[in-house]
């Protein structure tokens, strides 16, 4: 076939391709353009998913009569007019690109009117290129109808109505997220479905993204707002507590543009490292804001991904901003947790030996712990973990607590002293507050992984020795990566050195994981080391993860008996001890019962 030019309403229909995904890309382009025009409101309305009918109303400034069929031509614009323009546009839309391509696959109909104006004009690409007079208010109101009905092709990829207008609705909110100053309305056949009023104070800041967000996302939010080598990065993100299995409450913006960028998310993603399984995702809404001209925001043909210029230096703000905030929180969790217990009434009558039956240890220990955090690598065992048989349900009154726990003058540590265990699970503590609730695993698990962190940044992870090496089986690439990596095995314990093409010989571990399955860590490190994790980071990544995954296996198990010596010790690491707040795995790790709660609970001073 010979070369030939296309003709240009082929040309609007493939660049359609790159600009009109889906109804709801109309909805965004069109909405993004009502924010470049300065509108106060945005009114969207929708029928049957936008396949069949989209309208974008604003009131902003309007386009001229004059102008109404250039703005509906290809590559016209008034947002930019030279490269110098480009490299630090502001506003949203820049190209001229998205009514021509909107109009070459549905039926348009563009109708505007500036302030100064007699009348407004519409024009209709599809019938004719000249505006007509028309009935409309200051503002612009595209109406676009029948949405690939004259490429069938595209039409039939497109999903259920239902599904189409969840995509609007996620486009609807995220740019309802970027600008507070501006309202929105969303209609879908015929009910009003969502009203966002202009928010213009903090509180309803938050409430916007309350509404909009969901999900007790508020319960959960932590204001973010760094500032450091001319960026600014405010916001909003959520704990730990509230992770979710996939990533679709992330909503990150530069400069007001909503966007999807690997480099931010991952700044993100790592300041949670530490407080997040894998397989978990944080919640947040996040606004970065720097010069212009150090973003190229012409990187992504639907204006959905930038680059940055100094994208190191971005991804450092964002980890260390966001891992403040997460640390400010972590460091008084028992402010943060707080539990108002529901009132319940039960009409059993209750048990004949109360204490017993709640599974609570009663026994006290009048020693408040006063040694300091016992390490992992030490002589001694962390805890000397007992397992005595069970005592016998007694109701005598126990040997009195610390004197400290009751003198409202003398210090009180911040999670108080232990005074029971519940089900060999829960560890039942009194502070000022009144009662401390804590996942003995769970606590565990962190104080471990902290101090194993330590201990690898140090070089003392301690191994040992297999008195017959293990023979493993692996890939040549897998058998490379030992030699590539022996030293960042050895740094997490593991001595691993190459036997063969295909084989290694496993001669130390951890000395943690010696009663564990330590075979499978070493083939899962090698694994992963062999599919090409090259690179500081990603080999500390991986570090990470078996350091927590060792901390876990090591940690004391739900059906352990501990002595309140040893509560009271692991009460004390936990005080020490960062991010005490969530287990590896993101899960809380103790819980505040204040006295008012347990009052509401008793119904006292009803």
């Amino acid at each position: 076939m010979p070369i030939r030019r296309l003709d240009d309403q082929l040309i609007s229909q493939i660049a359609a391709g790159e600009v009109v995904e889906r109804p709801a890309s109309i909805v965004k382009e069109l909405m993004e353009n009502s924010l470049d025009a300065g509108a106060g409101w945005i009114h969207v309305t929708i029928e049957h998913g936008g396949l069949r009918r989209i309208v974008v109303a604003d009131d902003g400034h309007g386009i001229a009569g004059d102008d109404l069929a250039l703005a509906v031509a290809r590559h016209a614009t008034s947002k930019i007019d030279s490269l110098d323009a480009l490299e630090s546009v502001a506003s949203l839309g820049f190209r001229g690109e998205a009514l021509a391509s909107i109009a070459s696959v549905s039926q348009l109909t563009l109708t505007s009117r500036t302030a100064d104006a007699d009348c407004a004009y519409a024009i209709s690409p599809a019938s004719s290129d000249t505006p007509r007079p028309a009935a409309l208010d200051r503002g612009t109101r595209v109406e676009v109808r029948e949405l690939f009905a004259r490429i069938p092709a595209r039409r039939k990829f497109l999903r259920a109505p239902a599904t189409e207008f969840a995509h609007i609705r996620k486009a609807f909110n995220q740019l309802a997220l970027s600008r507070f100053d501006i309202g929105f309305v969303l209609h879908h056949d015929g009910t009003e479905v969502a009203r966002i009023a202009p928010a213009q104070n903090p509180e309803a800041m938050q409430q916007r993204v309350d509404k909009l967000i969901g999900g007790a996302f508020g319960d959960h939010a932590v204001a973010v707002d760094e500032q450091a080598a001319g960026m600014r990065l405010s916001g909003w993100i959520a704990t730990p507590g509230f992770s979710r299995g996939q990533a679709d409450r992330q909503y990150s913006y530069v400069n007001n543009r909503p966007i999807r960028d690997k480099v931010f998310n991952h700044g993100v993603r790592l300041a949670y490292r530490d407080l997040l399984h894998n397989q978990r995702h944080p919640a947040y809404v996040l606004y970065l804001t720097l010069d212009t001209r150090q973003v190229d925001v012409n990187a992504h043909p639907a204006k959905a991904e930038v680059r940055f210029r100094e994208s190191r230096l971005v991804h450092d703000f964002v980890f260390r901003s966001v891992g403040r905030a997460l640390a400010a929180v972590e460091a008084k969790p028992h402010a943060a947790r707080e539990v108002e217990l529901p009132v319940t009434a039960s009409e059993s009558p209750p048990p004949s030996n109360p204490i017993a039956s709640a599974g609570v240890q009663q026994s006290f220990d009048t020693r408040p712990y006063s040694g300091g955090a016992p390490g992992v690598a030490q002589s001694r065992a962390a805890y000397a973990f007992q397992m005595p048989s069970a005592p016998e349900p007694s109701l005598q009154a126990p040997p009195a607590a610390p004197a400290s726990a009751n003198d409202e003058r003398a210090p009180m540590p911040a999670l108080g002293y232990a005074i029971g265990q519940l089900h060999d699970i829960y560890i039942l503590a009194q502070n000022r507050e009144g009662l401390v609730l804590v996942d003995m695993h769970a606590a565990h698990e962190r104080v471990l992984y902290e101090q194993l962190k330590q201990e690898y940044s140090a070089g003392h992870v301690q191994s040992k020795r297999l008195l017959v090496p293990e023979t493993l089986s692996v890939s040549e690439q897998e058998a490379a990566a030992i030699e590539t990596h022996a030293e960042a095995l050895a740094a997490v314990g593991l001595e691993i050195t190459r036997a063969g093409p295909t084989s290694g010989l496993l001669r130390a571990v951890p000395a943690l994981l010696a009663n564990e399955d330590y075979v499978a860590l070493a083939y899962d490190m090698i694994g992963e080391l062999g599919e090409g994790l090259r690179g500081a980071a990603g080999v500390r990544d991986r570090i990470d993860d078996v350091l927590a995954d060792m901390g876990c296996k090591a940690a004391v198990k739900a059906g352990r008996r501990l002595t309140l010596t040893e509560m009271n010790a692991l009460l004390r690491d936990m005080e020490h001890t960062e991010r005490a707040g969530h287990c590896n795995h993101g899960r809380p790790s103790w819980v505040q019962v204040d006295m008012a709660g347990l009052d509401r609970l008793f119904m006292r001073g009803k």
